[in-house]
């Protein structure tokens, strides 16, 4: 079985701003805190052909239900790996990885464009698409549901960080 997710973001500035934020190490150490990470190292290098690789590992206490509980122990450690397209026109991709230590891992793309419009000025949006999948027979289904409750918390969280980070 896998889950979906599908979310959609709205950042206050052009295309160039939120990418530079969403590699911007700085801005993933304070996301990681803000969000109840216990720990986080992060790793931004040039990857091929302009792109921008940025890894996270976060450490947060593993507050779950006890199905869950008993696979995870008590704290869950999340890698997320993007690799960050140059801009091209209007927009730019990130396809991305995110394993957890646990049973289950993610695996989708970010997509940001931009827009000028005539009330708000420049605005990028970004659509997060991925697939969470769980190798745990009979619980896998809620791991799963569990896991994009959780991301779609966390990204609602990461839109409201990111557009006081670019009011800085």
């Amino acid at each position: 079985m896998t889950t979906t997710l599908d979310v959609h973001q709205s950042f206050p500035g052009s295309i160039d701003q939120v990418r530079a934020m969403l590699t911007d190490p700085d801005y993933a150490r304070d996301r990681a805190e803000q969000t109840g990470s216990i720990s986080c190292e992060v790793t931004v290098t040039p990857g091929a052909g302009g792109a921008t690789e940025i890894t996270t590992v976060r450490v947060f206490p593993a507050d779950l239900p006890s199905f869950a509980s008993a696979m995870v122990g008590a704290n869950v450690e999340v890698t997320e790996h993007q690799t960050w397209a140059p801009i091209t026109g209007d927009s730019c991709t990130a396809p991305f990885t995110v394993s957890f230590s646990a049973p289950l891992a993610a695996t989708g793309v970010i997509t940001l464009t931009t827009s000028d419009t005539q009330t708000s000025g420049n605005q990028t949006s970004a659509h997060v698409t991925a697939t969470i999948k769980s190798t745990v027979p009979f619980v896998g289904g809620k791991l799963e549901k569990m896991v994009q409750d959780q991301l779609i918390r966390y990204l609602e969280k990461d839109e409201e960080l990111g557009r006081d980070w670019l009011h800085r």
